[in-house]
């Protein structure tokens, strides 16, 4: 990235041409997280090294893309990474509750300190494997971008579901029909208001036990 910092009117109008809108408080908060994200990631590897334009259409215009399809209150983002796409979506959907899901003690490190300087009090990290977190009650949604293979992200992901919970996978397009034919026990939905993106979305609800 070169040293000029993204600025919050960049991420506007970046936003509003692929048709999401978003305060000017929340892309004040959006452009802080990509300060805190290009500080950050210098020493902890957060993300690819990539350009201003790259960093918000691969990073924030596809988590902000699936904000228009979660499902109720409570929201986990399994294998969250860097916060995405978690910390995007808290921040522009503050009614919900996040839970950020991530096994690697440096990246835990960075969310809690974003979550503190942004002020999310919507936004919770669980530093575990989410294989291994304690019995919770079921969540409304459940997001990841492609941080397994198919059968392997639908074995992690369905403990933490129940019927009427929604999956929102993003993914590649070579794998996005892989998801489908072995989600047996969820029901597609619909994705179709969802941006022009370079991952795929697929949405899943959960219909049976």
């Amino acid at each position: 990235m070169s040293d000029e910092s993204i600025t919050a009117a960049l991420i506007t109008d970046k936003l509003i041409a692929s048709g999401l809108d978003v305060s000017d408080a929340q892309s004040a908060t959006l452009t802080e997280y990509v300060s805190l994200l290009e500080q950050w990631g210098r020493v902890y590897n957060l993300i690819a090294r990539c350009t201003h334009e790259e960093l918000i259409e691969r990073h924030l215009l596809e988590s902000l893309a699936l904000g228009p399809l979660l499902h109720g209150r409570r929201v986990a983002d399994v294998g969250t990474g860097a916060g995405l796409p978690g910390i995007p979506l808290a921040i522009t959907e503050p009614t919900r509750e996040f839970t950020l899901i991530e096994s690697r003690a440096k990246r835990v490190r960075f969310l809690r300190h974003v979550i503190g300087v942004l002020d999310l009090g919507n936004t919770q990290v669980q530093h575990s494997r989410a294989e291994d977190l304690p019995t919770l009650p079921p969540f409304d949604t459940v997001l990841a971008r492609a941080v397994a293979p198919p059968a392997e992200l639908l074995q992690i992901m369905r403990p933490l579901t129940a019927p009427g919970s929604v999956l929102l996978l993003l993914t590649s397009a070579q794998l996005s029909g892989e998801l489908i034919d072995l989600a047996t026990d969820f029901l597609v939905r619909p994705t179709a208001s969802a941006p022009r993106l370079r991952s795929s979305i697929v949405a899943l609800e959960r219909v049976a036990s």
